[in-house]
């Protein structure tokens, strides 16, 4: 008996990519961690670039076009959000891994839980009920008690400016990921999820394009893109990272 994925109930398909999406990003962190010969401009437009073209590729095979009907506020906001969590704030993610490492980056990414509940309430409406933030609650003190490792976290004096700098990138793109993802749903929620992943990444990396040779770090942005060791780390993380977990991601919010 054949099976689709259409059978499967929406709220179910939903949580299954939710949970699926940062088990695939946990594993790119942590290839991206290894990737830090490159500055974090140049990785992030890196995968920004694979990613796209791996998504472009997707869409023609399967003959997903943007909508020729769709609203330029409708554009606009796929394009506003691509721009801040795909540009903007990835690359503060990955100045702030640079400087915090991988476990410190896990507890300042529990923060995204609460900032995405209170920005669903406020600005899409979305009820909460008790029960709700009870368990919401319950589920992110499990997940920075699991993840909180003391021998890990002890900083010298030496590195505390460094640290709060990477504090500060890491909360910043924790941030700037919750609005963007708030600023897309109205669209997403109407809208085919690859084509919606395609336009955001479009967004996001014609921003990086333009940003980069307007701050003349052409040179510095390319470093990633010479084939060499690096790639053996920053493939697989972009992969992970950007094309699956994105899908998942969005998949989830859908």
């Amino acid at each position: 008996m054949a099976f689709s994925v259409a059978e499967v109930p929406r709220v179910i398909l939903g949580e299954a990519c939710a949970l699926a999406a940062p088990l695939a990003w946990s594993f790119a962190v942590v290839f991206f961690k290894r990737s830090s010969g490159a500055s974090s401009v140049s990785i992030n437009l890196f995968k920004n670039t694979v990613a796209f073209g791996l998504l472009s590729v997707t869409l023609l095979v399967l003959g997903i076009r943007p909508p020729a009907d769709r609203s330029w506020l409708a554009w606009a906001r796929l394009a506003a959000s691509g721009l801040l969590g795909l540009a903007v704030s990835d690359t503060l993610l990955f100045a702030g891994l640079r400087r915090i490492g991988a476990a410190r980056l896990a507890v300042v990414d529990t923060a995204y839980g609460p900032l995405m509940v209170l920005m669903s309430a406020t600005f899409l409406g979305e009820a909460l009920s008790p029960r709700f933030l009870v368990g919401a609650l319950a589920v992110l003190t499990g997940v920075a008690v699991a993840t909180i490792d003391p021998s890990r976290l002890r900083v010298v004096d030496a590195d505390r400016a460094e640290l709060r700098r990477g504090l500060l990138y890491a909360f910043l793109a924790i941030s700037g990921t919750a609005v963007g993802v708030v600023i897309a749903t109205p669209v997403l929620k109407e809208s085919n999820l690859l084509e919606v992943t395609w336009t955001r990444l479009g967004a996001g990396l014609v921003g990086m394009l333009a940003g980069t040779l307007f701050s003349g770090r052409g040179a510095e942005a390319a470093t990633a893109f010479r084939p060499g060791p690096l790639w053996r780390s920053l493939v697989p993380a972009t992969l992970l990272g950007t094309w699956l977990s994105l899908i998942l991601w969005l998949g989830g919010f859908k």
